[in-house]
């Protein structure tokens, strides 16, 4: 199950989730949300900012560098089978801009081609937006988050 990144050598995989990476994985959640400095208040009022539910852990890749977890992305399936939603993405923020990211982007749409889905759709904020979009991603709605106002952006997997 395990694969090497690209560019990066035989020591960044990807590889499913396990219960006992749930702690970690809710501890990279929040520290990742937090490093841009935005809606620290609210992050941190927030039990969800700081978790990663049981149930979606069949849902998660992770990645992996040296040992170390240091990124993960969350696809569920959609509302109807041809949809799939790219849930969460984080990376630990020493681990930014080294194509983690991308990476686990191509493991989501790998993971809801699998699960049938015909399109990958995420919701993102202004300062994700340009990164989905270099991946592919195009504008398909305004939403409004629990902390701001993002996009809904999805990509055709066909």
């Amino acid at each position: 199950m395990m694969s090497p990144a690209e560019g990066f050598g035989p020591t960044v995989s990807i590889r499913p989730a396990r219960v006992e990476d749930r702690d970690a994985l809710g501890a990279l959640k929040l520290r990742s949300s937090l490093a841009w400095g935005d809606h620290v208040e609210a992050l941190l009022a927030m039990p969800g900012a700081r978790e990663v539910p049981a149930a979606h852990l069949p849902y998660v890749a992770i990645a992996e560098l040296a040992g170390e977890i240091v990124g993960f992305v969350t696809v569920l399936p959609g509302d109807d089978a041809a949809r799939a939603e790219l849930e969460d993405l984080f990376i630990a923020p020493e681990a930014w801009r080294k194509g983690i990211g991308t990476r686990l982007v191509a493991e989501a749409e790998r993971r809801a081609k699998t699960l049938g889905a015909q399109t990958l759709e995420v919701a993102a904020g202004e300062r994700a937006r340009p990164f989905y979009e270099t991946s592919g991603f195009r504008f398909a709605a305004s939403v409004q988050t629990d902390l701001a106002s993002a996009v809904r952006l999805e990509k055709d997997l066909c």
